[in-house]
């Protein structure tokens, strides 16, 4: 049996505007990433966009799009069921709040590469 890992991180500490995170998924599998948002003040609202790459520099969407908005309290969480990877680099985008700050913590589960020996 292989041991899922979990790493957890911060992508945005009180940020004011967007920007990105790469997480380096060379060796997993099968993966899911959870997004877990505080807003400096409740109401504000982001947007988070995740895409792709294989060699860390040009990113891709998916074949189908994966973004949330995240809206309402002073705390939101989005869940992303990545599947079967099939790619080396995922990209978080999140967008500049719509007013205040905001601090974005991910937290990537993700069942490593089954390798066996012949």
């Amino acid at each position: 049996m292989e041991i899922p890992t979990i790493t957890v991180v911060t992508m945005a500490s009180a940020a004011a505007a967007g920007s990105t995170y790469v997480f380096d998924m060379r060796g997993a599998n099968i993966a899911s990433l959870q997004i877990n948002s505080t807003f400096s003040n409740a109401g504000d609202t982001d947007a988070i966009t995740l895409k792709i790459s294989n060699d860390n520099v040009t990113f891709v969407a998916f074949a189908t799009n994966k973004t949330v908005t995240l809206t309402g309290g002073t705390t939101d969480h989005a869940l992303f069921e990545l599947g079967v990877i099939d790619y080396a680099f995922l990209q978080v985008s999140y967008a500049t709040p719509s007013a205040h700050t905001v601090t974005l913590q991910g937290v990537l589960y993700a069942c490593p590469t089954i390798t066996r020996d012949a």
